[in-house]
């Protein structure tokens, strides 16, 4: 046997009796008559680990083995340097430590004896807390942040980073965090599966998992990830990754952060993306489920995405070759699937719903948004009470291939409306570009539609200006063998996409008139006849003026 295997064999006999004996001091008898039996649908701790014993076993792992990591809590932050596999099913990773020693401060509040490492801040913020990195959760729920004078379930950190509580740490478990990473992956060949893991300060654009350049063919499946500062996981210059049947709640800025200059074939698939952006940034920066940048070749496919504040699924920027497929999209406060300023996008089978509201201006709350692309196939997809359908949006953005709006085909897809709900299918633009030029290459054909609302009262469908019926729009070249779905197959859509609920309510303010719609006859007449009439009454009251001055 080889030195480094003794030391591997050492090392898990030490990491089995620290284990057992964890184990032991976490069983609720142990505990009997010191603190309250725990409550039989209460979830135990499980046994702790001492810093540094699980990058002792990554490390002891031979190049193409496999780890299969004893079960227990490491809380510890890893870096992976070798190709293995590492299954961590019985295994949680936690970026906190618990703390335990507090002083009452006489105010009624209570300061950490420590401070927390200095962390990186960084992003662009919507809310004062997205500018603070820091964590605190009591019995495992997190407390609020807040400036200063903390009250009941929130927390503040001094100037010489002291915590600050108002809830009394006896009796609790009070977890700080204090680590940006849980692991770094910077060799190929990698798998991680089976882990838990919660609690990370992770910076903004930067993930708890998080890959280096070199890092190809990072697979990270069957994972749960939970309670970051920035993104949840981050795929940086990869080539061939994956992130596959997994489920990512509560980053503070993103589920799934892709970027660097050089990912390529990054597979995103069978997940739920749940409940992002709790730390307040801005999402029209970046923020909510998953946004990508500078990629190509990436695949997002049967995710479920939902409730996340910002877009559902967004590439952002040089985005190349981009399938979004099968996914369900649903209750996020941004478009709920966005490409824009980028290349070559397939859309379909997808179903999405309740999305955009918190920007139902311009098109820009749509079910599925393409802003300022190319080559964009929207296809067979189910869009359903979201603030607006499907929107393809050409602006000056100052790059070639992005003003260039060219190649976008909206086909046989079914968008279905709510009384609140603004445009159905609607191919904006609001400068000279070539969006509705006859080379341009831009064409909607057979798409379905419902709207609970009457047709003439509103702007269902834009094509080089409003078109108030589906007559008027099916004889423009967005909207070819358009047609009105009845309330029967409104509602077989609806059952068979599995979306049973019923539109929000919504209330919307209606949007500023733009200059086309104020040049229309019915807009400009009684503008016109108006300024009329307030220009002859002018002219009276002056003349009568005059005259009496005269006079």
């Amino acid at each position: 046997m080889s030195e480094s295997d003794h030391r591997a064999t050492r090392r898990r006999a030490l990491l089995g009796a620290v284990l057992a004996m964890a184990a032991t001091a976490w069983a609720p008898s142990a505990l009997a008559g010191i603190h309250a039996p725990v409550a039989p649908e209460a979830t135990p701790e499980p046994p702790y680990a001492p810093p540094g014993v699980l990058q002792g076993l990554i490390d002891d792992t031979p190049r193409g083995g496999t780890l299969v990591v004893p079960a227990g809590l490491y809380r510890e932050s890893v870096t992976i340097s070798l190709p293995i596999v590492i299954d961590g099913s019985a295994a949680e990773i936690r970026g906190s430590d618990a703390w335990d020693a507090w002083r009452e401060t006489g105010n009624g509040t209570w300061r950490s004896s420590v401070p927390i490492p200095d962390l990186d801040t960084g992003g662009v913020c919507l809310e004062e807390r997205c500018a603070w990195p820091e964590q605190v959760f009591l019995d495992g729920t997190a407390l609020t942040q807040v400036a200063d004078a903390p009250g009941p379930g929130e927390f503040a950190v001094d100037a010489q980073r002291h915590v600050l509580l108002a809830d009394e740490p006896a009796g609790h478990v009070i977890e700080v965090t204090t680590r940006p990473r849980w692991v770094e992956v910077e060799a190929p060949d990698v798998e991680l599966r089976g882990f838990t893991m919660r609690h990370v300060a992770s910076p903004a654009q930067s993930g708890g998992i998080q890959s280096r350049r070199g890092a190809d063919r990072l697979t990270v499946r069957e994972v749960v990830l939970e309670d970051a500062h920035g993104a949840l996981i981050s795929f940086q210059d990869v080539d061939g990754a994956a992130l596959l049947d997994s489920e990512l709640r509560r980053g503070g800025q993103l589920a799934v952060h892709v970027g660097g200059d050089g990912t390529r074939r990054l597979t995103v698939a069978r997940n739920r993306l749940l409940d992002s952006n709790t730390e307040g940034f801005d999402p029209a920066w970046e923020a909510g489920g998953l946004k990508a940048a500078l990629s190509s070749d990436l695949v997002l496919e049967d995710n479920v995405v939902t409730g996340n504040d910002g877009p559902g699924l967004w590439c952002d920027i040089d985005c190349r070759d981009v399938h979004y497929v099968g996914n369900r999209v649903s209750h996020n406060t941004g478009a709920g699937i966005f490409f824009e300023i980028s290349d070559g996008a397939v859309i379909e089978d997808n179903i999405v719903w309740e999305n955009g509201w918190d920007h139902p201006t311009w098109g820009w709350g749509a079910g599925i948004l393409v802003s300022s692309s190319t080559a964009a196939v929207v296809r067979d997809n189910v869009l359903a009470w979201n603030a607006d359908g499907i929107s393809i949006i050409s602006q000056r953005r100052d790059r070639a291939a992005g003003d260039a709006v060219r190649g976008i085909s909206v086909a046989s897809n079914t968008v279905i409306n709510g009384p609140a709900g603004g445009f159905l299918l609607a191919w904006l633009q609001d400068w000279d570009g070539p969006l509705f030029a006859d080379d341009g290459g831009n064409s909607g054909t057979g798409n379905a539609f419902w709207v609970d609302a009457d047709e003439a009262d509103t702007c269902d469908f834009e094509w080089d200006g409003c078109r108030d019926t589906v007559a008027s729009f099916a004889s423009t070249p967005g909207g070819r063998d358009s047609r009105l779905l009845d309330i029967g197959e409104r509602d077989t859509v609806l059952a068979s996409a599995g979306i049973v609920e019923a539109p929000m309510p919504h209330e919307v303010e209606p949007e500023p008139l733009r200059l086309r719609e104020f040049l229309r006859p019915s807009v400009l007449l009684p503008v016109a006849v108006g300024g009329l009439i307030v220009i002859v009454l002018a002219v009276a009251v002056a003349t009568r003026r005059r005259n009496r001055r005269e006079a």
